[in-house]
């Protein structure tokens, strides 16, 4: 009997496999769009395959709860794969959704969210997480874990053909 964990692993690494054959297909199609509809596709798959990936035959319950399973997967991965393009652009709607009026003017939001605080405020959070080390001379330089990080992160942008957003 395979465990709930490895399951879900076999789920997820699915939707990894088939994103990144359709982005190699479709290198120009809308990525996002793509992980969202594999993780729509896959679920019936995943309600189905009960008795592969468990190694039993599951109740209606535990169907609905593989179903979950597999759509909160692909979140995971939709979530992942925008984050580092995306986080910026959130920060922005929280500051305009905050405002009087929901409404700012490009310097009032400079004032509220600069380059200037987004780069600090990431550089202390990398340095903290110990993804990062800034010297005396202020050079800023990656841990091991920050070099691991950024190449898992850089290889799956890579394979599902995502280019920065900037």
């Amino acid at each position: 009997m395979i465990s709930l964990a490895s399951a879900a692993l076999a789920l997820l690494l699915l939707q990894v496999v088939l994103v990144a054959l359709a982005a190699a297909v479709r290198p120009s199609a809308n990525i996002y769009l793509t992980i969202v509809i594999i993780s729509v596709v896959t679920t019936p798959v995943a309600v189905v395959s009960d008795t592969i990936l468990l190694g039993q035959t599951l109740r209606q319950d535990g169907r609905a709860f593989m179903a979950l399973i597999n759509l909160a997967l692909g979140g995971f991965l939709f979530h992942f794969m925008t984050l580092p393009d995306r986080s910026v652009t959130l920060r922005i709607l929280v500051e305009l959704l905050m405002a009087p009026g929901a409404s700012l003017s490009a310097e009032g939001l400079r004032q509220r969210y600069s380059l200037r605080t987004m780069i600090a405020s990431r550089l202390d959070q990398l340095t903290a997480a110990r993804f990062m080390e800034v010297s005396a001379d202020q050079r800023i330089t990656l841990t091991r874990k920050g070099l691991w990080f950024g190449r898992f992160v850089t290889t799956g942008r890579k394979l599902f053909g995502i280019a920065s957003a900037n």
